[in-house]
């Protein structure tokens, strides 16, 4: 009897040993595959994280280059305005000093009677074979209404040691002639309303040596006003 209870026991012990082996034996295969599981879950979300990361960071450098051109624009936008600013201030000089010289040649010389033209400086120089000139010409008229005219040169002189008189024509380029030999008007052309400031080279024939020149502003064919001056004899 005693030996059949410790057989009994024996067995007993065996099948729970047994069954906590097959336990354990359950427990680590489980274990194994959920953690097999979890490795490929994570892989897979390692995965998305990476790729959202890489994007991010493509949009990101997308931004950037729209910053970068933006400030370019500004940087191109802000000097072109500091360039236009300082013209207008450059050009606004310009017209202060134009507007101070007209009030100080019309203190020095008062306008003449209504709608009429004068002359108010007339200087002519020598430079080689040419004549330099420069001239301001006002006029007194009310309104819109402006002058249509030319000016004439002529001047008085000698040549082959003979007293001479010639119209002077408008410098041009070597070896270039005027079509016809005729004055190319459209460079002594006015078109002013009170005042026009002009100047120009005139050619001088070989040989010819000028004395006076004579400035003839002519509306059609009516000459309006004259002026002569000296020039400084040639050294």
């Amino acid at each position: 009897m005693r030996y059949f209870l410790n057989t009994l026991r024996t067995h007993w012990w065996a099948g729970v040993l047994a069954g906590l082996l097959a336990g354990v034996a359950l427990g680590y295969v489980a274990a194994h595959y959920g953690l097999a599981e979890n490795a490929a879950r994570d892989h897979d979300l390692g995965k998305r994280l990476q790729a959202e990361l890489t994007q991010r960071q493509s949009d990101l450098d997308a931004a950037q280059v729209s910053v970068d051109t933006l400030q370019g624009k500004l940087a191109v936008e802000e000097g072109t305005r500091k360039s236009l600013e300082a013209t207008l201030r450059a050009t606004q000089q310009d017209l202060g000093r134009a507007r101070d010289q007209l009030a100080f040649y019309n203190q020095l010389l008062p306008p003449g009677p209504n709608g009429s033209i004068s002359i108010r400086a007339l200087d002519v120089e020598r430079h080689g074979a040419t004549l330099h000139y420069k001239v301001l010409l006002m006029r007194n008229a009310p309104g819109d209404d402006t002058f249509n005219g030319y000016m004439e040169f002529v001047a008085n002189g000698s040549a082959g040691g003979k007293s001479t008189k010639i119209r002077l024509e408008p410098a041009m380029a070597e070896g270039v002639v005027p079509a016809g030999g005729k004055v190319n008007v459209a460079k002594l052309a006015l078109d002013f309303d009170q005042f026009q400031r002009g100047e120009g080279v005139l050619s001088v024939p070989p040989g010819f040596v000028a004395k006076t020149i004579t400035l003839n502003i002519l509306e059609g064919k009516v000459v309006r006003v004259s002026r002569t001056v000296n020039l400084l004899p040639a050294y």
